[in-house]
């Protein structure tokens, strides 16, 4: 909920601050904000918890949260507010990179694919909770939606009970895999992160861009807003949960072709809308896909990952994502501007359907050269 969970106000408060230069820009960047100083500040956070552990980590971060994105509730310029949006990127840095780090250590196979499938599901719900909640709350105040992020605190009493701090192993004595095996592991890690990274960018369209759209449609209340937005989460949600059905049935790229073929069609879809109802349908496809993205790239990356190298490579994952959150406004504004919103859409989703059939051609080739090896 670090960015999703405001994106109802974000009419309203270009509005509130139109007298702000750039006043256009900067709101949809109170939205995105956090994403540049997790970017930042998880390197870090990966390195501080493979080196002090994670459970300290994970309680100081949660407090500065609480704090930090409660801001807009009380801060009276827009400035202020990005201020408070970067430090909440900095605590979403350390909870994130020791959340999927944790998963790392206490589970293994087939049960990290649930409770990564979990955790993921659960992120979304919360999603549909929060991001309803503040469309509900952006009715009666523009400041209301930033109270949430206090629920946060709540939290930190069952952290101090029940997560405890594993032990963690050193780095090996010496290295004795061959250099061709290390090459694939980072070509690998190479290919998820930049997976990560271009499907966060084109996934956060939808907060960004989509109460823009709706108020095109005539008289919008930031609850349908909300409702619109909770609904591609929800999609993703109810996805992530069953996650580990499909990895049985399918290979890590198999699943990004059609978590990336999904989320293009959505978006089509949503291009083509002439109604709020009709923009609902291409968030139900959008999110299915969404819901894919993910867990699918959590999993495959901690299967690749040292365990003494676990935090560092989370906190890898986790700038990945947070970067394209962070991207996804600069990338695609200047093409709704040079067009219109309903474009945008349009261009993204074919680029991204486009993309699941580059993977689907690059599955055909690696299954058409094991064959050929075998023959020889």
């Amino acid at each position: 909920m670090s960015g999703a969970t405001i994106g109802p106000v974000l009419p309203i408060m270009s509005q509130v601050f139109s007298d702000t230069p750039n006043a256009a820009l900067l709101t949809r960047l109170v939205l995105t904000m956090p994403a540049l100083f997790i970017v930042i500040f998880s390197p870090v956070a990966g390195y501080v918890v493979d080196r002090f552990g994670r459970k300290k980590l994970l309680v100081g971060a949660t407090i500065l949260y609480g704090v930090a994105g409660s801001g807009g509730a009380w801060l009276d310029s827009l400035t202020a507010i990005l201020v408070s949006r970067a430090l909440l990127g900095v605590s979403v840095a350390g909870v994130m990179t020791v959340c999927i780090t944790l998963i790392g250590d206490y589970y293994k196979g087939t049960e990290r694919q649930r409770i990564m499938g979990m955790q993921n599901a659960f992120m979304a719900f919360g999603g549909v909770l929060f991001i309803t909640g503040g469309g509900i709350l952006a009715d009666i105040s523009w400041r209301a939606p930033f109270l949430i992020y206090t629920t946060a605190l709540l939290l930190i009493p069952a952290m101090q009970l029940f997560i405890t701090e594993p032990e963690r192993a050193g780095p090996p004595a010496g290295d004795t895999s061959r250099n061709r095996s290390r090459s694939m592991s980072l070509m690998t890690t190479g290919l998820i992160v930049g997976m990560a990274f271009f499907g966060m960018a084109m996934f956060y369209m939808i907060p960004v861009q989509i109460p823009f759209l709706l108020d095109r449609f005539g008289e919008m209340t930031s609850t349908r807003i909300g409702l619109a937005l909770a609904s591609f989460v929800l999609m993703g949600a109810l996805v992530s949960l069953n996650f580990h059905h499909f990895l049985r049935r399918m290979s890590y790229a198999g699943v990004y072709l059609l978590c990336f073929f999904l989320l293009g069609s959505g978006y089509i879809l949503i291009s083509f809308s002439g109604s709020y109802h009709q923009v609902f349908i291409g968030m139900i496809v959008g999110g299915i896909g969404s819901g894919l993205l993910m867990p699918n790239s959590s999993i495959w990356l901690l299967s690749e990952a040292p365990e003494h190298l676990r935090g560092r490579i989370s906190g890898m994952l986790t700038t990945a994502v947070f970067l394209g959150q962070f991207l996804s406004p600069i990338m695609t504004q200047p093409l709704i501007d040079a067009l219109s919103i309903s474009s945008g859409f349009l261009i993204v989703g074919i680029t991204t359907a486009v993309l699941s059939l580059l993977i689907a051609g690059v599955l055909v080739g690696s299954r058409y050269l094991k064959r050929v090896r075998r023959m020889r």
